[in-house]
C-alpha cells in the first residue's frame, strides 16, 4: 500500500516532490519520481512484496508506459504465468504486470485485476493518462482538472500543494456531508477536486477528460437453490478471498474482535498457517463496557491458538482530534476512526500487514436496518392509529450503548409509513432538508438546487431487480461501504503505515453474494 501522485498537461519537478512528500505517512519505505515533458508521476512505497527490487514508478520493458501504483493485486502471479512466454519478469512484485496488461488489453486491463488498487498510467507514446480505481473503493483516488491540465493524488493534501486549484468550500459536498457524514463521489469538500468513484477509470489525452464505469453488482437473486447449496458455493470463494490476502514479504496479522466477520478470518488464517497467527483487539475502560469485544475475542484467540494482542485505551476527542483531520482532509463524523487509528498505530508495533472483516456486515446483511427493511413491509399494514400508540409507548429516554433496541423499535415503527427508498435514506441519513434549512446560511442555501436528489434513495432505486433488503445492501456497497467504512479504515491505517486487506470486499464474492434472495441470507 502506498502513495501515488502525478500530472499531465505540464511540467514541474518541484511541485511533484513537494505532492509526494506530503504522503509520506502511506509510503515510509522509499520514494520515486518519473517526470517527462508532458506527464509526470511520483510515488510513495510501503514495501510489501520483493523489498529490494519493487520500486515505482515502473516502466513497461520497452519503457513506453509508466505506473505509479498504490494497493494489492492478488491474483497477480496466475497472470504473470500467463504472461511469462512474451516477457521475462525483472521482480516478484505484482506492480511490473500493470504496465505489461495496459499494452496488451488498453483500458479493459482492469476486468483482469483482483484485489484493491488505484493507480495511474502514463503512456509516452499515445501522450495519454490513464487513472483506474478498484471496483469496491478500498483505495482512494482524487484529482483536479486545470484547464487543458489534470492532477491526481492518493489524498486532497497533496492535491492542495498546487496553488492553482480552488480550494474553496463545495456547498454540495457540505450539503451531502450533512445528510451522510461523509462526502461521496464524485464530490469533494474542496471546490476544484473531485473524487473518482469506485468501479471508474478515468483517461486524459490532449486536455480531454473522459471518466468511464467498467463495473457493477447488481441485484440478481437466484431462488433455484436451498440454503445448504449456497453455503457450499459460498464457503470456498470466502476461504479463496481470505488465502489471497495473505501474500507479503513482511509480517502479517488480523483484527480479532470476536465477531463473525473477523473469527472466519483467523479460522481460514490458522488453517493454513504453520505459525500462530497474530491478532489485535482493542478494549475500554468502565466507560466503553457496552462496546468491549474482548472477552469473546479472547475465547476465539484461544480455540484458534493465535498470539493475541490487547490495547485498552481511554479515548480523548480533543486530544486525537488534529490527527484525524490531518488524516481525512475533509469533514469526516464516523467517531469508529478514532478507534480505527488507535488499533492501527498498535499493530503496526508487530505486523505491517493486517487482515480485516470491513465489508461483511454490508455483504452478510449484519446491520439491525437490514432485518428493518423485512420487518417494516409488515408494520406499513398496521393501521396508522396502532404504529402511532405502540411508538408513544416506547418513546422515552434512549440510552447511548452499542445496542439501543428502543431506538431501533422506534426508527423502524416511524419508517414503516414511508415508500422503502424513502424509509432506508431515513434510517441512514443524518438530517432533513428542514434541518439544513435552519443550519445553513442564505449563501450556502442559494448555491444548493431545491430539488436536489436524495442520494441513498437514488442508490436504492438503481436495480430493477431484488427485495428490498437487497437494494439496501447495493445502496451501502455503493455509498456507505466505501465512503465510510472503507475510507476511515483507509486514513487511519495508512496515517500508521498499516496495510489493511479486507477480504469480504472481493469482487469476487460480491457478485456471488448479490445473487443470494435475502430470506437467506
Amino acid at each position: 500500500m502506498c502513495g501515488i501522485v502525478g500530472f499531465a498537461g505540464f511540467q514541474d519537478a518541484s511541485l511533484l516532490r513537494e505532492m509526494t512528500r506530503r504522503l509520506r505517512h502511506r509510503g515510509p519505505d522509499g520514494e520515486g519520481f518519473h517526470i517527462e515533458p508532458e506527464a509526470s508521476l511520483g510515488h510513495r512505497r510501503l514495501a510489501i512484496l520483493d523489498i529490494e527490487g519493487g520500486a515505482q514508478p515502473m516502466s513497461s520493458p520497452d519503457g513506453r508506459v509508466w505506473v505509479s501504483f498504490n494497493g494489492q493485486i492478488y491474483n497477480y502471479q496466475s497472470i504473470m504465468k500467463d504472461l511469462a512466454q512474451d516477457y521475462s519478469f525483472q521482480t516478484h512484485c505484482d506492480t511490473e504486470i500493470l504496465p505489461i496488461l495496459y499494452q496488451h488489453h488498453g483500458k479493459e486491463m482492469v476486468h483482469q485485476l483482483r484485489g484493491m488498487f488505484s493507480f495511474a498510467i502514463w503512456d509516452s507514446r499515445q501522450k495519454q493518462l490513464f487513472l483506474a480505481r478498484d471496483r469496491i473503493g478500498v483505495k482512494p483516488l482524487y484529482y483536479a482538472c486545470l484547464g487543458q491540465s489534470i492532477l491526481f493524488a492518493s489524498e486532497p493534501k497533496a492535491l492542495l500543494a498546487c496553488q492553482r486549484i480552488d480550494s474553496s468550500l463545495d456547498p454540495e459536498a457540505l450539503d451531502a456531508y450533512v445528510d451522510l457524514l461523509y462526502v461521496p463521489p464524485p464530490l469533494s469538500i474542496f471546490r476544484g477536486i473531485r473524487q473518482l468513484p469506485p468501479g471508474h477509470h478515468l483517461t486524459w489525452r490532449e486536455g480531454q477528460v473522459t471518466i468511464e464505469k467498467y463495473w457493477d453488482a447488481l441485484p440478481d437473486p437466484d431462488d433455484s437453490r436451498s440454503m445448504q447449496e449456497w453455503v457450499e458455493e459460498l464457503g470456498p470463494i470466502i476461504e479463496d478471498s481470505i488465502r489471497m490476502r495473505t501474500i507479503s514479504d513482511v509480517p502479517l496479522g488480523a483484527f480479532l474482535s470476536g465477531g463473525i466477520d473477523s473469527s472466519t478470518i483467523v479460522s481460514v488464517l490458522a488453517k493454513h498457517s504453520t505459525q500462530p497467527v497474530e491478532t489485535f483487539c482493542i478494549g475500554f475502560g468502565e466507560e466503553g463496557k457496552s462496546y468491549e469485544e474482548r472477552p469473546i475475542a479472547r475465547r476465539v484467540a484461544q480455540f484458534f491458538g493465535t498470539n493475541h494482542h490487547e490495547l485498552e485505551i481511554h479515548l480523548d476527542v480533543v486530544e486525537g482530534l488534529d490527527e484525524i483531520v490531518r488524516s481525512f482532509d475533509e469533514p469526516f463524523g464516523n467517531p469508529t476512526a478514532l478507534l480505527t487509528s488507535a488499533l492501527s498505530k498498535f499493530t503496526r508495533q508487530f505486523v505491517t500487514v493486517s487482515l480485516a472483516g470491513d465489508g461483511g456486515d454490508e455483504m452478510f446483511g449484519g446491520y439491525p436496518r437490514y432485518r428493518g427493511m423485512l420487518w417494516a413491509g409488515t408494520f406499513s399494514r398496521f393501521p396508522a392509529f396502532a404504529r402511532k400508540w405502540i411508538l408513544n409507548i416506547i418513546r422515552g429516554k434512549e440510552s447511548s450503548t452499542a445496542r439501543n433496541y428502543r431506538r431501533w423499535l422506534r426508527e423502524l415503527l416511524e419508517g414503516s409509513g414511508l415508500p422503502p427508498q424513502q424509509r432506508y435514506a431515513a434510517w441512514v441519513g443524518y438530517s432533513t432538508l428542514e434541518e439544513k434549512g435552519f443550519l445553513f446560511s442564505d449563501k450556502i442555501q442559494s448555491q444548493l438546487r431545491s430539488d436536489r436528489p436524495d442520494r441513498v434513495a437514488s442508490l436504492f432505486n438503481t436495480p430493477d431487480r431484488g427485495s428490498d433488503v437487497q437494494r439496501a445492501v447495493y445502496a451501502d456497497l455503493h455509498g456507505f461501504l466505501p465512503e465510510n467504512v472503507l475510507r476511515y479504515s483507509d486514513r487511519m491505517s495508512m496515517a500508521h503505515s498499516l496495510e489493511v486487506r479486507v477480504p469480504f470486499t472481493d469482487h469476487v464474492l460480491v457478485e456471488q453474494l448479490m445473487k443470494v434472495p435475502s430470506a437467506q441470507g
